[in-house]
């Protein structure tokens, strides 16, 4: 926390070279500055996101296109970042908070600041792109306020799924474009491989959703964020689209608001599973560039010094047989296929995971843990398909 004030303060004190010293007005909590700014560059990100799609849809194409809508996301991602990356981190995604508390870079207490920040600046970001648009959004719809339809304009704040979209289909939608996202910001912050050159992530982020929804939004709109989704999906509920937001797609509201965290775990600990672990380790002289790597933090990690009280190797262990009968429960699938389904999608990254040295080092109960588990999913397997299973 000290680091991250000292950096706050040298910013400004360099200011056109002037020295300037804090104000006794300054918010010295340091939660509630973290708090204000996780509000204001999610309210930034969705002001821009929405408004791109209320753009495209009430102009009926005349102002803008799908590939406005990813621009207008990416775009407002990146400022996002510039606006409050140096004090939250800019995580806009409580997906991407769920990770960082996952793999110890951010306290579990920090968790609630900053979803209820991303669900306040989401909800207020929508409120603000149907003030804009209203009379726009009337005109299209004919005053009718619909779900579904021709003329359905919900879809300009939450995220709906394409007609031929299953809930299980959609759910691995969800869980996929989550873990591609996780999995390259972890890689784009990690200083031993090749992270984002120093002033340059906030475009690279905001390039990597871009990315994601030219490749993976056609499915369900690449929600990818749970606070994103829920907060303008309950501000359509009130301001007059009804409870048909949350019947829609099968009852789809649920699959974006559990999905991104699932996604957003499996994508991080897949690249620390087969890449960061497996860094070699820097001969004791270099420490100094051992230090020189710890000073050099991505935005997604600069509230790393309140906290990193969880590491992964004691939340893995805990998530592995948890989620596959979460996903059982959720779509109604057979409990047995769907733990060898889980089980079999986790192994290989959580051998290597249990190989690490590192670990091994760290954690030895930890890794214990892990053996164990992946030799009692092994043993399912195998059984499981012997019996001639479909899976």
């Amino acid at each position: 926390m000290k680091d991250l004030v000292q950096s706050v303060d040298m910013g400004v004190s360099q200011w056109k070279g002037v020295n300037v010293t804090r104000s006794k007005g300054w918010l010295k909590n340091e939660f509630i500055r973290v708090g204000l700014a996780e509000f204001l560059c999610t309210y930034i990100m969705m002001v821009f996101g929405l408004g791109s799609v209320a753009q495209v849809v009430t102009g009926q194409g005349a102002f803008g296109e799908y590939l406005s809508i990813n621009l207008g996301f990416g775009l407002g991602v990146a400022l996002g970042v510039h606006v409050g990356g140096k004090v939250s981190g800019a995580h806009m995604n409580a997906a991407v908070s769920f990770t960082m508390c996952a793999f110890g870079r951010l306290a579990w207490k920090m968790l609630p600041l900053y979803v209820f920040a991303q669900l306040l600046g989401s909800f207020l970001a929508a409120g603000t792109i149907y003030g804009v648009y209203y009379d726009a959004i009337y005109d299209y719809c004919g005053g009718n306020l619909t779900v579904n339809g021709v003329r359905a304009t919900a879809g300009i704040f939450a995220t709906y799924p394409a007609p031929y979209l299953s809930l299980l289909g959609g759910f691995i939608d969800q869980v996929f474009g989550t873990a591609m996202l996780l999995l390259c910001l972890i890689a784009l912050s990690d200083q031993r491989n090749k992270p984002a050159a120093a002033g340059s992530e906030p475009v690279t982020v905001g390039l990597l959703v871009l990315l994601i929804g030219i490749s993976l939004g056609s499915n369900s709109g690449y929600a990818i964020n749970p606070t994103r989704d829920i907060a303008p999906r309950v501000f359509t509920a009130i301001a007059g689209w009804g409870p048909d937001v949350f019947r829609a797609g099968n009852g789809w509201w649920w699959v974006p608001l559990v999905a991104p965290p699932v996604g957003g775990v499996l994508g991080a600990g897949l690249y620390k599973a087969l890449v960061e672990l497996h860094h070699p380790l820097l001969p004791e002289q270099d420490e100094g560039v051992m230090e020189e790597l710890k000073e050099e933090t991505f935005p997604l990690e600069k509230q790393k010094n309140i906290c990193a009280d969880e590491p992964f190797h004691r939340f893995v262990p805990l998530c592995l047989p948890v989620l596959p009968w979460l996903l059982a429960v959720l779509t109604k699938l057979h409990c047995a296929d769907c733990f060898f389904l889980g089980a079999g999608t986790l192994t290989l990254p959580l051998k290597a995971l249990v190989g690490s040295s590192l670990l091994r080092k760290e954690s030895p109960a930890g890794s214990a843990r892990l053996s164990s588990l992946l030799k009692v999913s092994g043993w399912y397997s195998d059984a499981h398909c012997c019996r001639g299973n479909r899976w």
